[in-house]
Formats: C-alpha cells, sequence, structure tokens
C-alpha cells in the first residue's frame, strides 16, 4: 500500500487546490469549503486502488465534491437550518463573490445546471474538451456541440 500511499499523495497534492477552489467558488465559505474539500479526499482514500486507476481523477474529484456540497445543502434544508437562498445572501454580504453567485444564479435560469457545470468546467476551471467528454461519456465532438449550443443559449439571453 506503501506505493499507493505516495501515489494518493501525489494526486492529493497536484487536485487539492482545484478541489477546494470549486467548493469555495460555490459556498464563498472557507470553513466548509475546506471541510468538504478534506471529505472528497476521504473518499477517494477509502477507494484506495480504485480511485487511483481512474482515468481523470481530477474530474472524479469535483464531481465528488459537488454531490458532497448537495448532500449538506440537503441535510441543512432537511433540518430546519437557514435556506439555501439566505445562506447565499450572507455569503454575499461577507464576501465579494455576489457577482460570482449571481451569475451562478442567471445561468442556471437560461441553460440547465448540467449545462453550466460544463461551461464553467470548460472556462472557469479549464478543463479541457476530451476531458469533459469523456467524464459525460460522450465524443469530443459531442461535447464541442454541446458547449457551442449553451454559450449561444447564454449569449441569446444576455442579447435581450
Amino acid at each position: 500500500m506503501e506505493e499507493g500511499t505516495d501515489e494518493f499523495e501525489r494526486v492529493y497534492k497536484a487536485y487539492y487546490g482545484d478541489v477546494f477552489k470549486a467548493v469555495y467558488h460555490k459556498t464563498s465559505d472557507r470553513q466548509t469549503a475546506e471541510d468538504i474539500t478534506q471529505d472528497t479526499f476521504v473518499a477517494a482514500f477509502k477507494l484506495g486502488e480504485e480511485f487511483l486507476a481512474h482515468p481523470q481523477p481530477k474530474l472524479w474529484l469535483l464531481r465528488t465534491a459537488h454531490y458532497k456540497l448537495y448532500e449538506l445543502y440537503r441535510k441543512a434544508k432537511r433540518w430546519g437550518m437557514e435556506p439555501l437562498e439566505e445562506c447565499l445572501e450572507l455569503a454575499a454580504q461577507e464576501d465579494c463573490h455576489y457577482g460570482e453567485i449571481e451569475l451562478d444564479l442567471a445561468a442556471v435560469a437560461t441553460i440547465s445546471e448540467a449545462e453550466w457545470r460544463m461551461v464553467k468546467a470548460y472556462h472557469v476551471f479549464g478543463t479541457s474538451i476530451a476531458e469533459i467528454a469523456q467524464s459525460e461519456s460522450v465524443t469530443e465532438n459531442n461535447m464541442r456541440v454541446r458547449l457551442f449550443r449553451s454559450r449561444k443559449k447564454l449569449k441569446d439571453q444576455i442579447s435581450r
């Protein structure tokens, strides 16, 4: 397992910043972002060799972090904690990420959340079309068409 531990340490060092940045972008709360990021890597470590054999570990980590964040919001809602909208308003007041949150909400009002994640993965996080296509189990050409159509929908909405 020592070889796997070294490999896992390399993956952790390589992608911790990317995962943290993605989660922090959505939460605007440093502690929550650190917790979700850590939970994501714990989940990967528990999978061990299965995770290390994954062809796109960065995408696996980002997707897992997204699901863990979603799970946190679901639990908060079920436990009667502050509604998500209030959390976002508080985050906007405490941090200067209001524009990013507003952009996320506006984009999801125009295109689906899956399309928006795809556009952000490509344009914000610098994920290649090949990586996104593989994670969505489609061809690169199909992914280019999807990106083009999603950007067109957004552009058409902005031009109105």
